[in-house]
């Protein structure tokens, strides 16, 4: 069930060919160098202090920013003053990544506050966000400033050997993303390169240096010999994944059986004709529209629904159910698969102003794995399950039907503008007692009882 945030972000074509590179054992500074380390350079050896220093000494408040302003050519000066030297481009990788694949320092996690200082106008004190910190316990690897490294910027694979480690003037690999930037540029694997020259208010670095080197007032951590994973094959991105679709987790649900289409006007005209329920609002005098006899039924609401499925011996499915019914076995994105939607596959993004329901089951080219019809548009469809965060557990309350709470909608509907809304992962909310002209359902049975 839901998606993966790291899915969102697809690769750019230099992070290809994705490969493994065996590295010796060095040391890296916990975070970037800081306005405060610097100056005790500028001090020591007379150099220059940065241009954004007024005066040439650190601003009131800003010395344990990171260092901005410097060029690669002053970076580099600087850690060999300090006994180290910049970190290749595969070290840099191999401190942010560890030993497997993860997306960001942390992990898979869309990046927080907590994690990263992203999508802002300025850098922030370093070391302030923990929760971000790499599998080697450094901080600030993604955000805050892009850091500069040894490597001059060559397609991969990366070959130490081959000269993009030697001086010159050739761009130079920054890596971490800024603190203006968004997820995408924080990835582990995402790489820039800028001219050595370039001098910039989000451009900073951090000191490497070997094992058992130790450094004054800057706290160098270990980082072990290994296999570092770079870059990542070519793949398109799987959309947006919102925060209440995420964590992708697995769930064990029993067999069901799902009606193959929505409820349509006709089958509901029956139900509210047996048990005296009032008629959908559009239906006039009570009677079905002629023409949309085989369209889903709408307007209805949360209760309708159910009282239906209970009158044709079945039940609302939950929202587990409904997913595995739309996604299989598999990590498709809609219904019948990753191709984008288009009138073949489903009736959707006419807008609510100018669009309509269609005759249920008209676009089989959609059919989702178990050759349920319209699982992607037409309508959204009422589950059981009352709107709560993930992981999904049927037992904490949110499949109890005398619940007032939000109940989920799937699917997406004709009104639905973005494909996005119609992956099959996609969650929308309403109150039960909602009644609108794109939502319906559809009725799931246990698979051991009578037929519906």
């Amino acid at each position: 069930m839901g998606s993966d945030p790291a899915l969102e972000h697809a690769p750019d074509a230099d992070e290809a060919p994705a490969h493994d590179v065996e590295l010796a054992a060095f040391r890296l500074a916990r975070t970037p160098v800081t306005n405060r380390q610097y100056d005790a350079y500028v001090r020591a050896t007379g150099h220059p202090a940065p241009s954004a220093w007024p005066g040439g000494t650190v601003p009131p408040g800003r010395e344990l920013h990171p260092v901005t302003y410097v060029s690669w050519d002053e970076a580099a000066a600087f850690c060999r003053w300090a006994g180290g030297f910049l970190p290749t481009e595969a070290q840099w990788e191999r401190a942010a990544r560890g030993d497997d694949r993860r997306t960001w320092p942390w992990g898979d996690d869309s990046p927080r506050p907590a994690h990263a200082a992203l999508e802002l106008t300025d850098t922030r004190p370093v070391g302030g966000r923990a929760a971000g910190a790499g599998p080697f316990e450094h901080l600030d690897l993604a955000g805050n400033v892009w850091e500069w490294t040894a490597s001059e910027r060559r397609a991969y694979p990366y070959d130490p050997g081959d000269g993009r480690e030697a001086e010159g003037r050739s761009p130079r690999v920054v890596r971490g993303g800024a603190f203006t930037h968004g997820p995408g540029e924080a990835r582990c694997s995402y790489r820039h390169g800028m001219l050595p020259g370039t001098i910039d208010h989000y451009v900073g670095f951090r000191l490497a240096a070997a094992p058992g080197v130790e450094v004054d007032g800057v706290e160098l951590l270990d980082v072990p010999a290994g296999v570092v994973r770079l870059g990542s094959d070519a793949r398109k991105s799987r959309g947006p994944a919102p925060e209440d679709e995420v964590p992708r987790h697995t769930c064990v649900i029993e067999a069901v059986e799902l009606t193959a289409a929505p409820v349509t006007n006709e089958q509901y005209a029956a139900f509210a004709a047996a048990t005296g329920r009032p008629a959908p609002i559009h239906w006039v005098d009570g009677t079905v529209p002629a023409g949309l006899e085989q369209h889903p039924v709408t307007h209805v609401d949360w209760h309708d629904a159910a009282a239906f499925c209970a009158w044709a011996g079945g039940r609302l499915p939950t929202e587990a159910e409904w997913e595995r019914g739309a996604r299989g076995d598999d990590d498709r994105l809609y219904p019948w698969g990753d191709e984008a939607p288009d009138e073949r596959r489903a009736h959707a993004g006419l807008g609510l102003k100018h669009g309509a329901t269609a005759a249920v089951g008209g676009v089989p080219d959609g059919s989702s794995p178990y050759g349920l019809l319209d699982m992607a548009g037409n309508v959204w469809e009422w589950v059981a399950s009352g709107y709560r965060r993930y992981p999904y557990d049927a037992a904490d309350g949110r499949e109890d039907p005398l619940s007032d709470e939000s109940r989920v909608l799937r699917g997406g509907s004709f009104a639905s503008l973005t494909a996005g809304h119609l992956r099959c992962a996609r969650r929308s909310a309403s109150g039960p007692g909602r009644r609108s002209a794109h939502i319906g359902f559809r009725v799931a049975r246990d698979a051991d009882e009578g037929v519906v």
